[in-house]
């Protein structure tokens, strides 16, 4: 059986895997355009506490799969046993309660793999990122509970919760921006590894002093440059793809391919709320069913940009909402997530419209920040008018 076929089998069990998984999977296509509907239905669903707190034992089965996969990149034997067990006993349960497809597409990409009805090497992206993915959403939850817990006066279950976010971020999360921070040169402000770093410390500060309103805030810091660092990730396989296209080196398009795939499922829920369409697109363009071979990157960037500033105009009209309705606290949380979505498109504004114009809209968000925090409703959208016809140019 050639390989195309095999991995439309795949592609078709993640389908069916899909369908399997309807009521408990978390990442729904959302179907209104209430931004604030899009984001509750991105959120996982409440993690049971058993679950959300073991992020130590299910990040070293994880590191400990990847390690035994990796031995393939030796030429060395890979015991897929050894890899399916540590999967079912620390990983698969809470996979599963967090998003049915992820753990349907782990479970056949290590059967495929075993088999060798998948080539291995792609069988070991679909591990490594669907699993990376899970951990993303995990994130997501305990973010949501530690704010709720603050609400509550439950410091030390809130600070519970905190701590494995933080221990996701320094094991999984920071890794995977490091790479995209020196693939796209990014440093300082720009640096996805610096902005989580902070987003982290001022979530700690307000968790010390119990202010939920700033550690929801925050917590969009943290989360979006971790959202942002898989979007270039998965934006960069096909940049990738592109290239080894035109130079005539084929042998690895599969693996690019999948890389970017499970890449993009930890976001493309979210990414449907900023335009459904172009996120379904992306998510065929990767799919194994696609000749890696015609992925065209100009194109994939194209329709991230499109989602993505779908999400920030989306998040500017809430924050105009909330302002014109009297919650101050939801209008900044709001802001501050549509600035993160603006900034994720730093690389773009800089390319396509220079540094200068870069540097404007950064300014500008920053004053639309602040005008929405000190309730100036008529200067907020001057603000946004201007941001969002900056954000049309790309």
């Amino acid at each position: 059986m050639k390989k195309r076929d095999l991995t439309k089998i795949f592609a078709a069990f993640l389908l069916t895997g899909s369908v399997l998984a309807g009521c408990g999977s978390t990442s729904e296509e959302p179907k209104e355009t209430d931004q604030s509907s899009e984001e509750k239905k991105e959120e996982p669903k409440e993690e049971k506490e058993e679950m959300a707190l073991n992020a130590e034992s299910q990040v070293k089965a994880y590191t400990d799969m990847k390690a035994e996969l990796e031995k393939m990149k030796e030429d060395k034997e890979v015991n897929w046993e050894t890899v399916n067990d540590l999967y079912t006993s620390e990983l698969q349960a809470s996979v599963n309660e967090v998003n049915g497809e992820f753990s349907q597409g782990i479970e056949a990409a290590i059967s495929g793999g075993q088999s060798g009805e998948l080539e291995k090497n792609v069988a070991r992206q679909i591990i490594d990122k669907l699993t990376q993915s899970y951990f993303y959403q995990v994130q997501k939850g305990l973010q949501g509970q530690a704010a709720e817990d603050i609400e509550a006066d439950k410091a030390d279950d809130a600070k519970a919760k905190f701590a494995e976010v933080k221990y996701l971020a320094e094991n999984v999360f920071i890794p995977t921006a490091e790479k995209r921070d020196s693939l796209y040169e990014l440093s300082g402000e720009s640096s996805m590894v610096e902005n989580i770093n902070n987003g982290l410390s001022l979530q700690e500060e307000a968790l010390a002093d119990s202010n939920a309103e700033d550690f929801a805030v925050y917590k969009q810091v943290t989360d979006k440059s971790i959202y942002q660092s898989y979007y270039l990730a998965s934006n960069s396989y096909a940049e990738k793809i592109s290239k080894a296209v035109e130079e005539g080196n084929t042998e690895e398009l599969a693996i690019m391919q999948a890389e970017g795939y499970g890449f993009l499922q930890a976001i493309k829920g979210s990414l449907a709320g900023g335009d459904e369409a172009a996120a379904n697109e992306l998510d065929s363009i990767f799919s194994l069913e696609n000749d890696p071979s015609t992925i065209d990157a100009d194109k994939v960037n194209s329709l991230y940009t499109k989602a993505i500033k779908g999400k920030a105009a989306g998040y500017h009209e809430e924050a105009a909402e909330a302002l014109e309705s009297g919650d101050v606290a939801k209008a900044k949380v709001e802001a501050m997530e549509g600035n993160m979505f603006v900034k994720m498109l730093e690389v773009d504004v800089k390319n396509q419209l220079g540094e200068e114009k870069s540097q404007e809209l950064f300014d500008l968000s920053q004053k639309w920040f602040e005008a929405i925090s000190s309730e100036k409703a008529d200067e907020a959208k001057q603000h946004s008018e201007s941001i969002l016809n900056i954000l049309n140019q790309l």
